[in-house]
């Protein structure tokens, strides 16, 4: 990760912007605290691995504190009923005329 001060950052914002396409860049100010300048799309990115992981961390403890229920063809159905009907809200089904 390149870094640089807050005051080289202004005066060449155009130059770091550029180099902010390849790796991140570490922007620090006289008090230490500093930012991370890095381009969008790697943002997302970051954002969804994150938000896989969090998501992964649920179910690991969820079964690491015994919330686990025993699948049934009942259960399973509602889920998937459930589940359809989350991603449908709002939406119209049009069905085929017979």
């Amino acid at each position: 990760m390149e870094r640089t001060n807050a005051n080289e950052f202004r005066s060449n914002l155009k130059e770091w912007m550029e180099a902010a396409r390849k790796e991140p860049i570490r922007i620090t100010r006289k008090s230490g605290e500093s930012f991370v300048l890095l381009d969008a799309d790697t943002f997302e990115k970051m954002q969804l691995d994150l938000a896989k992981l969090q998501g992964i961390t649920g179910g690991l403890m969820d079964v690491v504190q015994g919330r686990l229920q025993r699948s049934t063809v009942d259960s399973t159905t509602k889920t998937l009923n459930k589940a359809k009907a989350l991603a449908l809200a709002g939406k119209t089904v049009k069905k085929a005329v017979e």
